[in-house]
């Protein structure tokens, strides 16, 4: 299968034939793109995570969880 009207890229002048690839042009506005894309994914999923930490942490400051946990130990 062949896309472009080379027969042999042996003799080729790339300069001549033009892009063969298509979106030529547009690899900068890609790289852009996927930088804030990655980016904006770890500073959203550190938001996500610390507040699932910080519940985390005031349900084991609670006095009922505290009263339990020395509850738990002392029967032990």
């Amino acid at each position: 299968m062949s896309t472009t009207a080379v027969e042999t890229w042996a003799d080729a002048d790339l300069s001549q034939i033009g892009p063969i690839y298509p979106m030529v042009g547009t690899e900068m506005i890609l790289v852009i793109v996927g930088v804030l894309f990655w980016l904006g994914f770890h500073v959203l999923q550190a938001r996500i995570e610390r507040r699932e930490l910080d519940g985390d942490e005031a349900a084991a400051r609670s006095p009922e969880r505290i009263k339990r946990v020395f509850e738990e130990e002392a029967r032990e």
